[in-house]
């Protein structure tokens, strides 16, 4: 009950996959969808040139799951990349279908073995999972990702600006939400009158998308910047 994500960029996160996988499970307002057990990234070295390609393997609940899952990510983009997604089986002795064959001539094997079957020299350097043991658990794992989000204010709008955030920063002190900081820096400029502020949030996915949905309703046109990204290490030194 596994699906294969067949070269995936390299710097593809688990949180990535799962939310690209997610929508193709949905089965209708009153049908039960399908659920993510498991992700995994694989980072396969060739040996013979030393060449390494990455490839997702995703378990799913069902092979009903599988199924739609394969017919609704046909032809779509992943990361700014064609990706093919198919079924993906463990093979052994008992279930694979080359164990009952007809014998093939020397001649052939290593035809085969020469132009496409790549097994042999292939390394797997690399496997990193994450396991969820519910529904529940996938989308923490999801929602509760911490990322940074950083804006650029002209100096205009840098006092209600400073007043969204402080209104937002009670907000996050009232909710379950998880760790959160709120930083401003001031961007040196030969014009005083053209210095700008800059602000930094960090705090966990569903807060970032929660503010940047209130600044875009509240100071839409008003000549902000912003640009987020994912908190991968972080710490005190």
């Amino acid at each position: 009950m596994n699906i294969f994500l067949r070269r995936i960029p390299a710097n593809t996160r688990h949180t990535e996959i799962s939310e690209f996988v997610a929508p193709a499970l949905k089965r209708g307002l009153f049908r039960k969808s399908g659920r993510i057990v498991d992700v995994q990234i694989l980072a396969l070295q060739d040996t013979r040139i030393g060449t390494i390609e990455y490839h997702g393997v995703v378990t799913l609940d069902s092979e009903l799951s599988v199924q739609r899952v394969v017919k609704g990510l046909k032809n779509r983009r992943f990361n700014g990349r064609m990706v093919v997604v198919r079924p993906y089986y463990h093979r052994s002795w008992y279930n694979d279908p080359r164990q009952n064959q007809t014998p093939v001539s020397a001649d052939i094997i290593e035809k085969r073995k020469c132009d496409r079957r790549r097994g042999k020299y292939l390394q797997v350097i690399k496997n990193a999972s994450d396991r969820f043991n519910s529904e529940d658990d996938f989308f923490r794992t999801v929602h509760h990702q911490q990322f940074s989000i950083s804006f650029i204010v002209p100096p205009v709008m840098e006092g209600p600006m400073m007043e969204c955030l402080t209104s937002f920063e009670e907000e996050l002190l009232h909710s379950d939400t998880g760790e959160h900081k709120i930083t401003k820096f001031l961007t040196e400029a030969d014009d005083a009158d053209q210095q700008t502020a800059r602000f930094q949030i960090y705090a966990e996915k569903m807060a970032i998308s929660a503010l940047l949905e209130k600044l875009k309703s509240e100071f839409a046109g008003s000549g902000i910047h912003y640009w987020i990204m994912p908190v991968v290490e972080k710490g005190e030194i």
